[in-house]
């Protein structure tokens, strides 16, 4: 580890602690708005973190090297007062504030230190976020038009897609979907 990792290490493990007064708590953000959200956070002097990994994409022969978040569904972490934080700076970036107990408040930082160390890993290997998902594995679709159908697991297109055989046709019809538009059927209420 050179120098500077251990620096970014020691500033997030000083970030990644209990606040006094504060607890905390995430914010879902707009689509592919996290990184603004988190900016917008951050000129407030609001303390927060982003888990961010590297992504290498080629197109036509060149390749790319960029920073993306993490969690795709547009999560920023925050460890802030109930409202220490001006809503109308954010909103233009922001679906939902999630308040939580000191209890779901002490779960979230404990995963957040563990998300901290896959970040870490995943600066100097490729690394992959992996579901619980497997090839058979009976879903729900959770989200978009086909939300509520019940549907089989034929395929994986990449770590972000899922091919899935509709139930309820009588007919073989696959569709690509999102990976967190399904749900194991047996975890579904």
């Amino acid at each position: 580890m050179t120098m500077e990792e251990h620096l970014d290490d020691d500033i997030y493990s000083d970030l990644l602690r209990v606040h006094e007064g504060s607890a905390w708590m995430y914010f879902k953000s707009k689509s592919l708005c996290e990184i603004k959200l988190y900016e917008a956070l951050k000129a407030q002097n609001v303390i927060c973190y982003l888990p961010l990994i590297k992504k290498t994409t080629e197109y036509q022969h060149r390749i790319y090297t960029r920073m993306v978040p993490m969690f795709g569904g547009g999560y920023v972490f925050a460890s802030i007062v109930r409202h220490g934080f001006d809503l109308t700076r954010i909103n233009r970036n922001l679906l939902k504030v999630f308040y939580l107990n000191d209890y779901d408040s002490a779960s979230l930082l404990k995963d957040l230190r563990t998300v901290r160390k896959y970040e870490i890993l995943a600066q100097t290997h490729k690394v992959e976020v992996m579901t619980n998902l497997q090839i058979n594995d009976p879903v729900v679709i959770t989200k978009g038009y086909l939300k509520g159908e019940v549907a089989q697991i034929k395929r994986f297109k990449n770590h972000e897609t899922v091919v899935v055989q509709l139930a309820a046709i009588p007919v073989v019809m696959t569709v690509e979907l999102p990976v967190d538009f399904v749900n194991r059927k047996d975890f579904c209420l």
